[in-house]
């Protein structure tokens, strides 16, 4: 009867090692795809390359990878948005002698271009500045239902060496850049609003814009090389 009973203690046990065993290499092996799907993105050109949006993890490493990647994938969007404002040509060519021919002597569409790029470019911008923030890169995963344990796994891999590092660069690199734009336009805006103050007293020749006085010829190209 003894014997009987080890038998049936040491399958159990054996069923109870064998769970746990399959758990544990479920688990590894769940937490080896999701460090490689961090890694992937870590690797990645977020100003140029897609975020690989499929999910290839399951159970609650799914909910972290889906977490990582939504945000990531925001964050890449929304750093091409900014992109293609900085590369837009109609910004350069504001103060182009073809523009002040063509808009002036008013230049509603460049007023209305000039505030309209400068109040969606500083919304995208501080959205990114935002996003590479602790609190708000915490905040992703506050209300995904998870325990303590996958919430910090999440915080591991999100604020870790690889994300955070790449988000602190692209971060020093927008504001720079927010600064550079912002002057940018700034500085059309005066020289726009200096030509309409100024109508009768300027024109275009031969490409080039030209006034009725000295003082006025300073005054833009005080403008001009603070660029």
């Amino acid at each position: 009867m003894k014997s009987k009973i080890g038998i049936i203690v040491a399958i159990v046990l054996l069923i109870i090692i064998g769970v746990i065993g399959y758990f544990a290499s479920s688990d590894l092996t769940q937490s080896i795809k999701l460090r490689k799907e961090v890694s992937i993105i870590s690797q990645s050109d977020i100003t140029k390359d897609e975020i690989d949006m499929e999910i290839k993890t399951k159970g609650n490493y799914a909910a972290v990878e889906k977490t990582i990647k939504e945000y990531m994938n925001t964050y890449s969007i929304t750093c091409k948005e900014v992109l293609n404002i900085m590369q837009d040509k109609q910004v350069a060519e504001i103060l182009s002698a073809e523009n002040y021919k063509n808009d002036g002597p008013d230049f509603v569409k460049s007023k209305e271009y000039i505030e309209t790029t400068r109040i969606n470019f500083n919304e995208k911008i501080n959205k990114l500045i935002d996003m590479t923030s602790e609190e708000t890169m915490k905040a992703a995963i506050e209300y995904k239902g998870l325990d303590e344990n996958f919430k910090e796994l999440y915080i591991e891999l999100m604020l870790g060496e690889e994300l955070k590092g790449d988000l602190q660069e692209a971060k020093d690199s927008l504001t720079e850049s927010s600064v550079t734009i912002n002057n940018i336009l700034d500085v059309q805006e005066k020289v726009i609003n200096m030509l309409i103050q100024n109508k009768g007293k300027w024109e275009v020749e031969d490409e080039q814009i030209v006034f009725s006085s000295q003082a006025l010829v300073n005054q833009y190209n005080e403008y001009i090389n603070s660029l």
